[in-house]
Order: C-alpha cells, then structure tokens, then sequence
C-alpha cells in the first residue's frame, strides 16, 4: 500500500515541528494539528502549512520566526527537495522531481488501491445526506447533497473507516400530518365526492396516485372515517410510498444507502421525551406560553427576532425541527454506536447549525464527534430542454426526470464540478451537447480514446511490461 504524497508530507511537518519544539523548549505546540493543503498559486510550492501562524498565540513568538524553525528542523530528502517560508508565515514545499516520476510504477502496481489507507481504520462513521421532506418525490434541488454525501462516503471507506450512509426520514410533525389529510381528500375524490381542496394541501398527481394506490388496496374500508381519521391512518402508507420512490430513484442516481432512520422510532420509542428530561435536568429548558423552549445563555445571546427559535416543543404538544434533530443526533452518536457523524446540508440550514452547536454540547455531546458539510444551492439554466425532450418542468423539476434526460453520470459529474460551497450553474443545454463545450462529453471523449490506445497496443501485442515508466 502506497502512502499518499500528502500523508508523507504531514509526516515530515510533525517530525520538524517537534524537532524545532525541543530545540527551542516551546510548550503548548502538541494540541495544534498539522494541516496540510495545496497552494492555490502553483508557483509557492506543491503544498504548504499554515501551522506556524496558528501556534503564534500558544507559543508567543512571530509566525514567520516559527515557521524558519520549522523548516531548518525539515529534512529534505525525497520525496521533499526544497522548502521556503513566505507570506506570514507558511512553510511551503516542493517535490522532488524523480520521486514523483517514480510513482507512476507505484501507481500501477497498486492499481485501483493506489492512495487507499488504514488512517480510520477502527472509526465508525455515519454520513447522512438527501433526507428530504417525506411527502413527495424528490426534486432536483435536494440532488446536489446526493453526490458529495455519495463521494464523501467513499473516500472515508477508501481511507478505512467504517462509513453508514443515512438517509434520515422525518415522518413526523404538521407537514407529514397535511400530507396524509392531502391524500384522503383525493381518496374521498376519487370516490365521487366533492371536496374542496385547501391552499396548503399538498398539489400534485402523486398524491393521487397514493389515494389509488390506497383504494385499490383497501376499497372503501375508511370511507366512514372522518378526514383527520383518514389523514391519520393515510400518512404512514404515504410516507412508505414516498419512501420506496426516494429507495428507487436514488438507486438510479447511483446511491445506495445503508439506513432509512425514521424520526417517528424514537419519537414512538420515548427516546425523544428522555432526551428533553435530559436537557431539562440539566437547566436548559423553560416553560412558556405553553411551549417547551431551550433556553441557556449561549441561545439567548444568538435568538433572532422572526424565528420560531428555541422552541422545542410547539404549544400544540408538536415536536420542533429544532428539537428532535437534538434527539436524533444524541441518539446517533450515544445509542447507535457512531463514533463521528458528518451531515450534509443545504446553505440556508447555516442558523440551525448555530443552534445544534450549543445544544448538542449542552448534553454533553463534544463538538469533533459531529460535522456539517454545508452546500450551496444549484441555478438552473435553459430548463426549456427539459420541455423539448417531453420531460416535466415548471415550480420543482423531478431529480427522476433530469436523471432520464441527462443521464447518472452527467448529472453526478455536473454536480460535483465545483466546490461544496460554490454556487453552481446547471446548464441544461450544455449538459446534453456532444461537444467539447460539455465537461462531462469531454472526459468521456477522452476516455473512450484512451481506451482504444490500449485496444491497439494488446492486438499488436505491446504491453508496458519492461518499460521505463519513470522516463
């Protein structure tokens, strides 16, 4: 197994730092990690660090004193062949030419397990992402969470953890009880009844589609329920219809999960009401106007005027977002034997992290055993292909839909181009051309080459056996 030039690179950072700690008696230098990251100026070297700035505090000494500590104490063998301090204080380096040559035979002796490592080995983690709203299919705007979260999962594993893919099933709450009310109006319809539709009813042919589903089953065994009845009875079997459409339409975005986690387990279980007398025994909760809130210093200093808050439970007796994302996350990380949980969520749940980060904390729960890879949303351009190819568009395009008219890999390559926290544009009318124009046609393209090079060569009887690779 081949060690990362990365990992190699960290490693002769540590070993420098603590050979220039002893030499100048520095204290306190042991709690800073060593990051290592690649310049975005590709003239400062192959990688730097920016450790010496962070110890500058801790050790009391210039950054850019500590940082010419730091690389005198560097011992400049391959791979590393030269290093320079610059800016404030970052330690930059550059990789020794033939090592790097070299590594093509490393490469291709180790093949697809070039890079894998046993960094984690021992470490559960569970990565939870997609989760949208149980009460309909999903759409394109919660797609882009479904490859970081996918590629995030793989790179983990390929690092030696044991990784969980979660997708975490809300099903609980007011909105899963107007989705089930929203079904038995059209139940009640598709029986001949006039019934008006209320405005915040859920629209859409699916909920149709699960009323048929449900009358075809059953027949007109609830028609004598009252609608909240119906609602109630109705709203599990649609949650386990939308459920089974996330399971298939995921499996065609190229993901599969290992966990569908409903809320309503622990929500049924009484996990939820222990974790509020938890909170409540240790003095974060308060009574008022007929809610349950979570109040400390820390939450009262961040509350923002127009929010519902620290409510945790509404006057009504109906549990919050807030409140039971509290419960699912403890029960993850002190119940389910996850030793790290990383979530990936869109840019407009940054309060709600705010709020996780005191209250998680406030149970005893530390802040490294939790993480939020943050996402920005994705802008849709030229959706009129969409329509000329005879697929859906209008308020939410179907991630099904788009799947179908651009296809797995595109869609998944698109989304991924950029960073998580870059916005994105997702140009229909490039993702379907087949030219260079499209990224997605041009590495196909290149691949597709490449690959006949290799068909040649073997029906000419050539193989790279012997070669010098390093050359």
């Amino acid at each position: 197994m081949t060690t990362p030039a990365r990992d190699l690179v960290a490693a002769a950072f540590s070993e420098s730092l603590a050979r220039a700690a002893r030499q100048h008696g520095w204290q306190g230098w042991e709690r800073e990690a060593i990051e290592v990251e690649v310049p975005a100026n590709a003239e400062h070297g192959d990688y730097a660090t920016s450790v010496a700035m962070r110890l500058a505090k801790t050790l009391r000494r210039p950054p850019r004193e500590i940082a010419g500590a730091i690389k005198d104490q560097l011992d400049l063998r391959p791979p590393l062949a030269s290093a320079e301090v610059a800016g404030n204080g970052f330690v930059n380096v550059r990789l020794d030419v033939a090592w790097l040559r070299g590594q093509v035979d490393a490469i291709i002796a180790d093949g697809a397990d070039y890079g894998r490592s046993e960094t984690l080995r021992g470490r559960r983690i569970q990565v939870e992402f997609v989760s949208a709203n149980p009460t309909g299919p999903l759409t394109l705007a919660n797609a882009r969470g479904g490859p970081l979260g996918d590629v995030l999962s793989s790179v983990l594993r390929f690092a030696g953890a044991e990784v969980q893919r979660e997708y975490y099933v809300e099903d609980g709450g007011t909105q899963v009880k107007r989705f089930g009310e929203s079904v038995a109006i059209r139940y009640r319809q598709l029986f001949g009844e006039e019934v008006e539709v209320p405005q915040d009813a859920y629209p859409g042919e699916y909920v149709t589609e699960i009323a048929a589903q449900i009358k075809e089953k059953h027949g007109d065994i609830y028609r004598a329920l009252s609608l909240e009845e119906q609602g109630r009875v109705f709203a599990p079997m649609a949650i386990d219809w939308v459920v089974a459409d996330a399971q298939r339409v995921t499996r065609k975005f190229g993901i599969t999960f290992d966990s569908w986690f409903k809320q309503s387990s622990f929500l049924e279980s009484g996990y939820f009401t222990k974790t509020l007398e938890e909170l409540r025994g240790r003095g974060c909760l308060v009574d008022r106007d007929g809610a349950v809130w979570f109040e400390t210093p820390e939450a009262r200093a961040l509350d923002r005027e127009g929010e519902e808050g620290w409510v945790v439970i509404r006057s009504n007796g109906d549990p919050t977002y807030l409140g039971t994302d509290i419960a699912y996350h403890r029960l993850c990380l002190e119940e389910r034997g996850i030793d790290l949980k990383i979530n990936v969520w869109g840019a407009n749940t940054h309060y709600h992290l705010l709020q996780m980060k005191i209250a998680l904390p406030a149970l005893g729960i530390a802040e490294d055993r939790w993480s939020v890879v943050l996402y920005q949303y994705v802008r849709f351009l030229h959706e009129g292909v969409l329509q000329r190819m005879g697929r859906r568009t209008g308020l939410f395009l179907m991630l099904e839909d788009v799947l179908e008219a651009v296809g797995k890999d595109a869609t998944r390559f698109l989304l991924l181009q950029r960073g998580a926290d870059s916005q994105l544009d997702f140009d229909f009318e490039l993702a379907v051309q087949q030219s260079n124009d499209n990224p997605v046609y041009y590495v196909q393209y290149a691949h597709a080459r490449i690959a006949s090079i290799f068909r040649t060569a073997a029906e000419r009887g050539i193989t790279p056996d012997g070669a010098d690779l390093a050359a």
